[in-house]
C-alpha cells in the first residue's frame, strides 16, 4: 500500500513536469518559427537572440553589426551571411 501511494504521488508529479517543459517547448517553437526565417538563425540559437531583446527579423536586420556581436553564438560569419542574403555588403 506504501509504495503504491508513493508510486502515484511521484507519477502526478512527474505528470505535472512533463506537462510544464511540453508547454516551454512549444512556446519556444512559436517564437522561434519568425526567427528562423532568416538565414543563420536555427532553432538552437534563436532563443539567444530572443533573450537579447530581437524578438522579430525586422529587429534582427536593423541592428548594427556591433550590437548583433554582443549575442552568444553570432559571429562575423553570420553577420557577412545576413548582410549578403539583403544584398547591404
Amino acid at each position: 500500500m506504501f509504495f503504491k501511494k508513493n508510486f502515484l504521488h511521484t507519477k502526478r508529479n512527474l505528470s505535472k513536469i512533463l506537462r510544464i517543459f511540453n508547454k516551454q517547448k512549444i512556446e519556444l517553437s512559436d517564437r522561434c518559427e519568425n526567427l528562423t526565417s532568416i538565414p543563420g538563425i536555427g532553432n538552437k540559437n534563436c532563443n539567444n537572440f530572443y533573450e537579447a531583446g530581437y524578438m522579430t527579423p525586422e529587429s534582427i536586420i536593423s541592428a548594427s553589426d556591433e550590437e548583433l556581436l554582443n549575442i552568444p553564438g553570432v559571429g562575423i560569419s553570420f553577420i557577412k551571411k545576413l548582410r549578403k542574403t539583403l544584398g547591404r555588403i
